[in-house]
């Protein structure tokens, strides 16, 4: 399988010391590697620096913050043939989770799952 990580903004990379969810989804893909399970983590997302921080927008909101702002990255494209599961940290509107999807859907990519840690609320 493909591990994708749903992106954060610039900002909240920089004060969280990085792309957490791409080093979430480097520990999972060692873990199940381990494991004997075929993984590969397909960094196929960015976003741009122009999107607000999503914490206390409603679902409508979340959904016009990323338009337009969710980019596909041709060098992060998932291995072809692999199933492919976009992961976040938290499900809150769905909002990401579909957006996420789109972008990648756009780019000629089938998403199996979307695979969250927390559901907000």
């Amino acid at each position: 399988m493909a591990l994708v990580p749903a992106p954060s903004r610039p900002s909240a990379s920089r004060v969280r010391g990085g792309p957490h969810i791409e080093r979430l989804a480097n520990a999972a893909a060692e873990a199940l590697a381990a494991r004997g399970v075929e993984v590969a983590v397909a960094p196929a997302l960015e976003l741009a620096g122009s999107a607000r921080d999503a914490v206390g927008l409603g679902r409508a909101e979340r959904v016009a913050n990323l338009a337009g702002r969710l980019r596909f990255r041709e060098a992060g494209r998932p291995p072809p043939g692999y199933p492919v599961v976009v992961l976040d940290d938290v499900v809150t509107t769905g909002a990401t989770a579909a957006a996420c999807a789109r972008a990648l859907a756009a780019a000629g990519v089938t998403v199996s799952a979307v695979l969250t840690l927390l559901s907000a609320g």
